[in-house]
């Protein structure tokens, strides 16, 4: 029986074994546009299926942005115009490069496209011996499109291809499942199952995966960083955001009837944001007060506040809205003491453009971080969905709203190593904490203190605990209630029923 274990390697074997024809295109003048002595990144096993030996189906493949690009994703006729099928619902075909590595253009059929209705398409350019590579050395840069434009434009309008290539790094280039997605959540969504299905093909360095966007395309980079922090998931290292869109309800505001009625339909926001503010809310890495700074109490942005944030904005780019919000973003990491550079140019000829990025120093910038970073010892949260979050589990929180909350791990101010500080929660109704994933032992005194925001109880799962406590104590006396798992390892607390502050002592 041929499993999609053996059929994957199979699948790589043919994708990145394909002849490529270097593309002289507007990125890369001079270049000779004859076939290129690329070696493939696996040792092929057996003949290549006969339309990827063909050079004519390619031709049918136009780097041209055109209308049918746009919209949703139509399936492509395995066969015709150099499509094969591949597993799990995937077709692929080599297209001209831009840069002299591979390039491929995928498509994924729902529901291996994350979406249960709607196909995505990604363009990946794949350097040539990727995976002889040291795996720390297989870099990915993730680049998301402007509005209403597809995919295509990462290689048409910037020198990512070129910087991809000097640097042996991956380019991928997602639809996000419609041209006006605005990372909404079921862009994310795909995103986060192609991902996997890419890494399955080619293995790549998850930890060391770079977003960049701009204008439409920086709330996808940014806000897909913000909203994925599973370390068993993918996830970005740092992100890079050129004049972007940070807030959906001021964008929906400020837009015109047609924008607006595009936003609220079920590909999009599925309403408006008085109809259906969380959607709008959950995906904004800000919302700007009426002065035009940060709104605090609305800023999801602070999950990613301690990776990397490359912020690029053309002071002489006509769309001044974005621009004074890339400076008040700037503005609101910098004051938190978030890892942030903020690089600015004035091009009064190139106006909003991506060619006003110095996407070198940008690259440079992103390069020089990676996971190898445990979850801070400090971190405030702003949660959208139960799921992992750096290395704490959120198990329920309150409907159509983001949960809210601080972390602290071995606070000073409790006087104990052994020791966590969860506080000011609002909308977090269960949390579990793996105590030996964020440095603090079970089998010594711990203590910790919590407190809540919206006056209701929390509880609280300590994962880990190989023997029930001899002592739990809220504040000197038994809390609220208490249960101990022996099979789980895992002791259950609801500290207060009012979520008022209180000190946890637990003794092995």
């Amino acid at each position: 029986m041929l499993t999609v274990r053996k059929l994957l390697p199979l699948l790589a074997i043919c994708i990145l074994s394909t002849p490529t024809r270097l593309l002289a295109g507007p990125v890369a003048l001079g270049a000779s546009p004859s076939a290129l002595p690329l070696q493939p990144v696996f040792e092929p096993l057996q003949p290549l299926p006969a339309p990827l030996q063909e050079e004519e189906p390619q031709a049918m493949f136009r780097w041209a942005q055109a209308v049918e690009d746009l919209g949703t994703v139509s399936l492509p006729v395995v066969g015709q115009g150099g499509w094969t099928y591949g597993p799990n619902g995937m077709y692929y075909r080599a297209v001209p490069s831009f840069s002299g590595d591979p390039t491929y253009e995928l498509l994924f059929r729902p529901p291996f496209s994350g979406s249960a209705t709607h196909p995505e398409r990604v363009l990946v350019q794949i350097p040539a011996g990727f995976a002889s590579k040291p795996f720390y050395e297989r870099a990915v840069v993730m680049a998301f499109h402007r509005f209403s434009v597809s995919e295509k434009d990462i290689f048409l309008n910037t020198t990512l291809p070129q910087e991809a290539r000097q640097r042996g790094w991956m380019l991928v280039a997602p639809y996000g499942l419609t041209d006006t997605n605005f990372g909404n959540v079921q862009s994310q969504e795909s995103l986060a199952t192609i991902a996997h299905a890419l890494f399955a093909v080619v293995p790549f360095n998850y930890r060391r995966i770079y977003g960049v966007g701009f204008s439409m395309g920086g709330i996808n980079a940014l806000s897909f960083g913000m909203r994925h922090l599973d370390g068993q998931q993918m996830q970005f290292a740092a992100v890079a955001v050129h004049t972007g869109t940070m807030d959906m309800v001021q964008t929906f505001n400020n837009s015109g009837l047609a924008v607006q009625l595009l936003l609220s339909n079920s590909k999009h926001f599925g309403g408006t944001p008085s109809q259906v503010p969380f959607e709008y809310e959950r995906v904004s890495p800000v919302r700007f007060l009426p002065s035009g700074l940060v709104d605090p109490d609305h800023a999801p942005v602070v999950n990613f506040e301690k990776r990397a944030i490359y912020l690029h904005s053309n002071l002489a780019d006509p769309q001044t809205n974005l621009v004074a919000g890339m400076s008040s973003l700037r503005q609101f990491l910098q004051q938190r003491g978030a890892n942030v550079l903020e690089d600015l140019v004035y091009e009064p000829t190139l106006g909003h453009n991506w060619a006003t990025m110095n996407m070198t120093k940008a690259l440079d910038f992103l390069g020089q971080d990676d996971l190898s970073k445990t979850m801070p010892d400090s971190q405030d949260f702003v949660v959208d969905t139960p799921g992992r979050w750096w290395q704490v589990e959120v198990d329920t929180i309150e409907p159509d709203k983001a949960a809210r909350f601080h972390l602290d791990v071995a606070p000073y101010q409790l006087g104990l190593l052994n020791s966590f500080n969860l506080s000011d929660t609002d909308g977090l109704y269960a949390i579990t904490l793996d105590l030996p994933k964020i440095g603090l032992s079970s089998t010594q005194p711990l203590r910790f203190t919590h407190s809540t925001v919206d006056g209701t109880y929390d509880w609280i799962t300590l994962r880990g605990v190989p023997f029930k406590p001899s002592s739990v104590r809220a504040n000197g006396a038994p809390p609220a209630t208490w249960n101990f798992n022996p099979f789980l390892k895992e002791l259950r607390i609801v500290p207060h029923v009012t979520g008022a502050l209180v000190t946890v002592d637990i003794l092995p």
